[in-house]
């Protein structure tokens, strides 16, 4: 995978990211659920080295 590429997909995991802990995520008086582990897991298993 090209130098370009990991970098053009790593942008696009972290915009991911922040739209998925902003707007997608229940808050509830104890705790907060949140789906932002998922472009963090997906962005690891594609872009290890």
């Amino acid at each position: 995978m090209s130098k370009l590429k990991k970098i053009v997909l790593s942008a696009m995991f972290l915009a991911l990211l922040i739209v998925l802990s902003r707007f997608l995520s229940v808050k509830t008086p104890l705790l907060v659920i949140s789906f932002s582990f998922i472009p963090i897991i997906v962005s690891a298993n594609i872009l290890r080295t």
